[in-house]
């Protein structure tokens, strides 16, 4: 029915929505549980509607919690570094923080959004097709995000340099 890389593509999606491998797990395993309910035939795209299907469920979820947490970068897996120069290491912390301080300010919608686009490397065109938005509207909402990013990582780099200038003296 799915295989492994579908399978794969799942858990991906879910982890980029919950931040946590456990949680992943289940919205999977759930998803695919109300899809084997359903009348096989009545669905069109299986793929995509098993990730609206993680989107639901996680969102529910979510909304119990009366919360919506933000990615955790704290992860070993997610945030490990391997062997570097001593003269790059300064600037890969500074990357590191600025990475952290950025992905604290988005939502769980621009998460995802982000998430398709980048990760995933969905068209637009694809992603409205998930979100059953127009085109346009997908469109907008990621230029929006894609300024922002740029707008908050000129900031950070303005950051970046005044303190390099102030431990040099």
């Amino acid at each position: 029915m799915f295989n492994k890389e579908e399978l794969n593509q799942l858990y991906r999606y879910a982890l980029s929505l919950s931040a946590h491998e456990q949680m992943a797990c289940d919205l999977v395993q759930e998803a695919l549980e109300r899809y084997l309910k359903k009348p096989v035939a009545s669905v069109e795209k299986p793929s995509a509607y098993i990730r609206t299907i993680i989107r639901h469920l996680y969102f529910d979820l979510e909304r119990h919690k009366k919360r919506v947490p933000m990615v955790s970068i704290e992860n070993d897996e997610i945030s490990y570094i391997g062997a570097i120069d001593d003269d790059a290491m300064i600037d890969v912390l500074i990357n590191q923080q600025e990475l952290h301080r950025l992905l604290a300010g988005l939502n769980a919608e621009e998460n995802e959004l982000l998430y398709l686009w980048a990760v995933e490397e969905h068209t637009i065109a694809e992603i409205a097709g998930i979100y059953e938005r127009p085109r346009g509207t997908i469109l907008s909402k990621l230029h929006r995000l894609k300024k922002r990013i740029r707008v908050q990582l000129g900031g950070m780099a303005e950051e970046t340099h005044a303190i390099c200038e102030r431990s040099s003296l």
